[in-house]
């Protein structure tokens, strides 16, 4: 699968000063170098302040991670996206992923300046079939670290986030759809709350 690389700065006023986060996605290619860099840790932790100013954001999508197109209750792979037009899946997780934690640590107005680095293990969203008639959960899991934005120290161990959710099937999914809750929106505002309570209390949400 290709790179794919992209750089957006958004700039947020919050309490007279302007945040500016770039954003770096990449989908790699080195399996396993990109497994260490997300493992790796400092031998010591350092002191931080109470939240987290992130300065810069990258998500990885891993080659290995599989994807199905299968209409089965409950694909097993890694990746199971369907609301967006048939296409790379890896792609638009990778840019949902991207949305939903720009906008919780973009809520964070002050904090110790920090890179994150995000790395997904899995992102399961419903099938047609079970969204049309079971329900269920969306499954999403992955990990991050976060390093000093001068040094490029990691400030702690790698921290994995349980990011699943209730998903709704047959009629409640189909009214939720028709007022403008589809999977994509509850998936990204409840991954973006969560981001911004980890970095409003520091990690320790």
């Amino acid at each position: 699968m290709k790179h794919k690389s992209l750089r957006t700065n958004l700039v947020k006023y919050i309490a007279r000063m302007a945040l500016a986060l770039s954003v770096t996605a990449c989908a790699t290619t080195q399996n396993v170098a990109s497994k260490n860099v997300i493992q790796s840790a400092p031998g010591a932790v350092h002191e931080i302040q109470s939240g987290y100013l992130v300065t810069q954001l990258t998500v990885i999508i891993p080659d290995e991670l599989t994807v199905s197109e299968a209409n089965v209750y409950l694909p097993l792979v890694d990746i199971v996206w369907r609301e967006d037009p048939l296409g790379d899946r890896k792609v638009q997780v990778q840019d949902i992923l991207i949305d939903a934690i720009v906008k919780g640590v973009s809520k964070v107005p002050d904090g110790q300046p920090v890179t994150m680095e995000v790395r997904l293990n899995m992102f399961h969203a419903l099938t047609e079939k079970t969204r049309y008639s079971v329900g269920g959960r969306h499954n999403i899991n992955f990990d991050y670290v976060l390093r000093d934005a001068k040094t490029g120290i990691p400030l702690a161990e790698a921290k994995t986030i349980n990011a699943s959710l209730k998903a709704y099937g047959g009629t409640r999914a189909i009214t939720a759809m028709a007022h403008g809750e589809t999977q994509k929106v509850r998936i990204t505002k409840h991954i973006e709350n969560l981001m911004y309570l980890e970095m409003s209390k520091g990690g320790d949400s």
